[in-house]
């Protein structure tokens, strides 16, 4: 009778690996429980190959939830209040490993990093802009340096990668802040590279009436784009070029709160809620900006939505998903404009009490944090799931 192959067990392992690295990143769990299936399975999924393989072939990180400010907050109060919250995307992830303190604010998110500045800070008005890139899996901060002009300017920021379309790395990144001063219409922008833990100021501009706005940016191919006041505005800052410029918005948003996405032709794009439908528009290469901008898509959301209210505006967009977050004075809803599927992340008046909404996407998987053991004993860790995926910042 012939002896069983040495190489079976070796073998199994890979099939095994390759069916693992088969399940769906939406769902955390699913791995978590593979790995309690024996500390072989565990020793697989936990490894730095198996998490590569795993970004490589699924590609787009699942969204795990959106970041967001409570309280006395929203698009319709003039106060920037409130605490931060997290409010959960995906079945099997229901909170972060390591929470957001209360009064730290996220602006930008890239992958397991989050862009957040203190509420401390607008509310006693200190002079300088003070800004930390903090990781919710690991509890890290890295504390950039203080930035002039002073945090009463107004400003907005965004979190990226070490270069142009490397966004996946763990090992450094870059953030840009531009910022107007009201009263001479000078907008400027600041680029901060933390490979050499540096502001470095770009060539200003002058627009009497541009002021940027929102905290928020738009990040549309190789450029930023930051919402101005009276929406007529919008400021681009071009990444490779490091060029800042000024793009005239169509008239209707003037009359309502609109959001800045990818349009489908992967130029920029808007979306607002008129009435009952939600609207999205892309810009064309017309001279003219009222003919510039064209409606690309129009969906009636009392066909979606359970109920609907006179005050609903767009929370948030997740470009790479086809998501739009929905805010009503009923709560807060996403729509999957690819499947139509809609579901409620939150019951109450949302105009009220959430504002500054961030999507969070990364992948999940057992391992790499420190935190998660091949011990069955020890890995049912109180419903919270582990990115593998998160080096140190």
């Amino acid at each position: 009778m012939a002896q069983p192959s040495r190489h079976v067990p070796a073998l199994m392992d890979d099939l095994v690996e390759e069916i693992l690295l088969r399940f769906s990143p939406d769902d955390p769990a699913s791995l978590v429980r593979a790995a309690l299936v024996s500390k072989t399975w565990c020793r697989l999924v936990s490894g730095a190959g198996f998490r590569r393989r795993f970004r490589e072939l699924h590609r787009t990180p699942p969204l795990l939830g959106f970041l967001c400010r409570s309280g006395n907050a929203g698009p319709f109060c003039n106060r920037a209040e409130g605490d931060a919250r997290f409010m959960p995307a995906a079945t099997s992830f229901r909170r972060l490993p390591h929470a957001v303190p209360p009064r730290w604010h996220a602006i930008a998110a890239l992958h397991d990093r989050l862009l957040c500045y203190d509420m401390a800070m607008i509310k006693y008005e200190t002079t300088d802009l003070n800004l930390f890139v903090y990781c919710p899996f690991t509890g890290e901060v890295r504390r950039l340096p203080r930035l002039v002009p002073p945090a009463m300017h107004r400003w907005g920021a965004a979190l990226l990668g070490t270069a142009p379309g490397c966004d996946y790395d763990h090992v450094g990144f870059r953030v840009v802040v531009v910022s107007t001063k009201p009263s001479t219409g000078v907008t400027s922008a600041y680029v901060f590279s933390s490979e050499q833990n540096t502001w470095t100021l770009q060539t200003p501009i002058q627009h009497h009436d541009v002021c940027v706005r929102q905290r928020h940016s738009a990040h549309i191919g190789d450029a930023l784009y930051f919402k101005c006041e009276n929406n007529r505005f919008c400021v681009e800052y071009h990444i490779i070029k490091q060029q800042l410029s000024v793009i005239s918005l169509p008239s209707d948003g003037e009359h309502w709160p609109i959001t800045l996405m990818t349009a489908e032709n992967g130029g920029l794009g808007l979306a607002m809620v008129e009435g009952y439908n939600l609207v999205t528009l892309s810009r064309g290469t017309s001279l003219d900006p009222e003919v510039r901008w064209g409606i690309r898509r129009v969906i009636c959301l009392s066909k979606l939505l359970p109920a609907v209210t006179d005050r609903m505006h767009v929370a948030a967009v997740v470009d790479v998903l086809g998501i739009f977050l929905i805010g009503t004075e009923n709560g807060l809803f996403t729509i999957d404009m690819k499947s139509n599927q809609v579901r409620k992340l939150w019951e109450g008046n949302v105009s009220r009490h959430i504002g500054d909404v961030v999507h969070y996407m990364s992948f999940c998987t057992p391992g790499g944090c420190g935190d998660f053991s091949c011990e069955p004993r020890r890995t049912a860790v109180r419903g919270n799931l582990v990115s593998g995926s998160v080096n140190k910042i």
